[in-house]
């Protein structure tokens, strides 16, 4: 079940709505977590899970750094780290086989 958040102690759920007049809160009680939605998109109005236990000025940044405004930034973001995981793995595999052939 799902509980629209109209407000709480640190407006966080108004805060949001400044950030995008669209958004709004709930709380899915099957999962335990607070979801942000969008009233703008057709079919599903999902746009994420808070990350966070509890509603906080973190949300606000999490939903500004996720806007769709920054998906460029975000996935360039997302290749780096790919990169450097996988220079780390590779890093890791010459390692086991430089101490397999010693």
């Amino acid at each position: 079940m799902k509980i629209k958040i109209m407000t709480d102690a640190l407006f966080i759920a108004e805060r949001l709505r400044e950030v995008d007049p669209s958004y709004f809160v709930v709380y899915n009680t099957d999962i335990k977590k607070f979801e942000v939605h969008s009233s703008d998109q057709r079919g599903a109005s999902y746009c994420f899970t808070v990350p966070y236990e509890m509603l906080d000025s973190r949300c606000i940044d999490h939903a500004l750094k996720t806007r769709v405004e920054n998906k460029d930034k975000i996935i360039a973001e997302l290749d780096r780290e790919n990169e450097l995981l996988m220079k780390r793995a590779l890093k890791e595999e010459v390692n086991k086989l430089e101490e397999a052939l010693s």
